[in-house]
């Protein structure tokens, strides 16, 4: 027959996996609600009428009154780089004297080229391509929240309920770049997370990378910032991860043992990962392959990129646009190539405090200092950001002006572009509004790139990396309490017998209960937190109430109405069905009369006859032998002496403990009750 500890973890577990249901469901609803929102956002930019290309007249205005710009890259793309011709990506494509891309050729990595050629294939028109495109994506944003929801339990609504996911979701190709990051930090949790047979790590620290590096490597060819972070996996590698292994040299000097080989094979699976991606487009068509990388390299820091660059560098230099170039052609990769020695620097040196490599926090630190000093710096690239402010500890201050400052930038930005193409006066608050979201952006990135190494792991992120059980969600935890309180087993009962009621102790007895003490001044002589006043009445019975295995009773003289003592249940301890009854005092008037007993005996036979209680406690000054005689009149053993038990006048005391077991309730009970009722007829 299963144990009452073994029923109650049983519960336990079942409502853990319940709040993890919750939680999944939950974030998975919002991420749905997110991705249906910025379809439909995003769709009024298309359809009927269109050209000869498939091209929506309409498109990119859609509705100028709507809320949300309707502009998606999606859409824009299926005209300029023979998307809409179907033509296979970067295999028959260069790249024309003024810039243009033909083709086939796109502008990003080959993978993400890829995934737009899947995304027309058997589409006709703009729309066509933005919905199966659509329906490519969508998959990643919901495994991606599964993921974030597994390791950081309710902060996923940071991903799945922020603004970001509704702008972007269908702005650009990012979701699956994003999910790449994402599962990378996932199978390196994974790995490290106790087996539930063994409670051994899953994988070792060196084959978890190794997954982790080829995962990144798929990011890089989708986008380019993954791939920063096998720089701060492989240093995670190198110094053994969460728990290093240390040796001792001659002099006694503890001496660091760092895995070179292991650092090193994370750096090759990332190689190798990339050229298995990119050279088969590199032999069947180089030039086209080549095109990308020129594109990139000729791109400006212009008004669309939405850079310091632009609203900051470019008004220095009076608009010569030659010098801006080539200031920003020069600076910008210098600046990036320093943003990751500071970045590595800063988590070296934490490293050297903590004793662990913080490898996710310096992959935030890179990726900051990546989007802050490269010349383009495009809305949707808040969706790299969102998965480390949903897993590492980042101050609410700074996520919530990210967050608010990239709505207004976004709200802006391509209302600024139609009045710059219309040539219409500019708008202030237009104009102001971007300026506001491109400087916070740069500052709060700033901010990350030197803080972000100190930054803490969420949980239960932080424990699965150290190979331990992560502590219990909020919600169980709450129920946990629940379970271990006193009122989870015994409930709160009122209780009658012999003129006498026990009742819950309420806040508003305080001045009845001061009234008991006050009048009964020897109390303290044994106790030293009996409370004198209404203010110390209201604080005693607030710690009872705040004490969950503590069950606190006022004792009320049925003949009089009033409160004249008050006892406890204590630590009531339901999975061992054992508790103690204590915290007793009476007014003098009650002292030597039936009320007492007649507590006793209706508190006695509630725990032993009603719980289920197996074992009753009680606690005394060793040197009040009136309490340890009314104590062994119940027919309590007397178990022996407890030095130094509770604290008593500053110092320490020497407890007496008492107990009756249910064996001996049958006996004991009979005996109270005679006497309850011989007290009953001598009133």
């Amino acid at each position: 027959m299963p144990s009452a500890g073994s029923d109650l973890a049983a519960r336990r577990g079942l409502l853990h996996r319940g709040e993890t249901a919750i939680i999944m469901v939950t974030s998975l609803l919002f991420t749905l609600a997110a991705l249906t929102w910025s379809y439909r956002a995003k769709l009024a930019c298309g359809g009927a009428p269109f050209d000869a290309n498939g091209r929506s007249v309409r498109f990119p205005v859609g509705d100028p009154n709507a809320v949300i710009p309707c502009y998606s890259d999606l859409m824009f793309l299926w005209v300029g780089r023979d998307i809409d011709n179907h033509v296979f990506p970067y295999i028959h494509g260069s790249i024309a004297e003024d810039g243009h891309l033909i083709g086939g050729v796109v502008e990003y990595p080959v993978l993400s080229g890829l995934l737009m050629w899947l995304g027309a294939i058997g589409q006709h028109t703009d729309l066509g391509f933005f919905m199966q495109s659509a329906l490519i994506l969508t998959p990643f944003a919901l495994v991606t929240t599964i993921l974030l929801a597994w390791m950081s339990r309710w902060w996923v609504l940071l991903w799945a309920a922020t603004p970001p996911l509704v702008l972007y979701a269908f702005h650009n190709w990012e979701l699956p770049v994003v999910f790449t990051s994402v599962a990378a930090i996932a199978v390196m949790a994974w790995g490290a997370s106790p087996g539930r047979t063994t409670g051994e790590r899953r994988l070792s620290l060196r084959t978890s990378a190794i997954i982790a590096s080829v995962i990144l490597a798929v990011g890089f060819s989708l986008k380019i910032y993954p791939g920063l972070f096998v720089l701060p996996l492989a240093l995670y590698v190198l110094t053994r991860g969460e728990r290093g292994d240390d040796e001792i040299d001659a002099a006694g000097a503890v001496k660091r043992a760092f895995d070179w080989a292991g650092a090193a094979w994370v750096v090759v699976a990332a190689v190798i990962t990339t050229l298995v991606a990119q050279v088969p487009f590199m032999v069947a068509g180089f030039e086209g392959w080549k095109a990308a990388l020129e594109f990139q390299g000729q791109r400006k820091a212009d008004v669309d990129t939405n850079t310091f660059w632009y609203w900051g560098v470019r008004p220095l230099l009076n608009g010569d646009t030659d010098l801006y170039n080539a200031v920003v052609g020069v600076a910008s990769p210098l600046l990036i190539i320093a943003s990751v020695v500071v970045a590595v620097y800063l988590a070296w040196r934490q490293y050297r405090i903590d004793g662990v490599f913080p490898w996710i926090g310096a992959s935030f630190a890179l990726l900051a200092g990546f989007m802050l000093f490269h010349k383009v710096h495009s809305p949707q690239y808040t969706l790299w950001v969102l998965p480390f402010f949903v897993l590492l500890r980042v101050p609410w201050g700074a996520i919530a002006i990210y967050l608010v400052t990239d709505v207004i930038l976004d709200l802006t930005i391509f209302r600024l572009f139609g009045i710059l193409n219309s040539g219409a006066p500019m708008k202030w608050w237009v104009e102001g509004g971007v300026n506001l979201g491109v400087w916070a952006h740069a500052i709060l990135l700033a901010y990350f790139l030197v803080t972000a190494a100190r930054m803490q792991v969420r949980e239960p992120l932080a424990s699965l990396q150290r190979t331990q059980l992560p502590p219990r969600p909020p919600l169980t935890r709450l129920a946990d309490a629940d379970a271990g309180a006193a009122w989870h087993w015994l409930g709160t009962p009122v209780l009658g017998r012999a003129g006498v009621t026990l009742r819950p102790l309420h806040i508003t007895d305080a001045e009845a209960l001061a009234a008991v003490a006050a009048g009964h001044p020897g109390l303290g002589r044994w106790t030293s937190d009996v409370p004198g006043d209404t203010a110390s009445a209201a604080e005693w019975i607030t710690a009872a109430h705040h004490d969950s295995r503590r069950l606190a009773f006022a004792v009320i003289d049925d003949a009089t109405g009033e409160v004249v003592g008050t006892t406890s249940y204590y630590d009531v301890d339901q999975a061992n069905a054992t508790l103690a009854i204590g915290y007793t005092y009476y007014a003098p008037s009650a002292q030597g009369t039936v009320i007492n007993p007649a507590a006793k005996l209706m508190l006695l036979d509630y725990a032993f006859t009603h719980a289920g209680a197996t074992r009753v406690v009680w606690h005394t000054h060793s040197g009040n032998e009136q309490s340890r005689a009314a104590i062994a009149k119940l027919g309590a053993t007397f178990e022996g002496l407890l030095a130094k038990h509770r604290r008593f006048d500053g110092g320490w005391r020497t407890t007496a403990q008492y107990a009756m077991t249910d064996d001996d309730w049958d006996a004991a009970r009979a005996a109270l009750a005679e006497r309850v009722d011989q007290l009953v007829a001598a009133r």
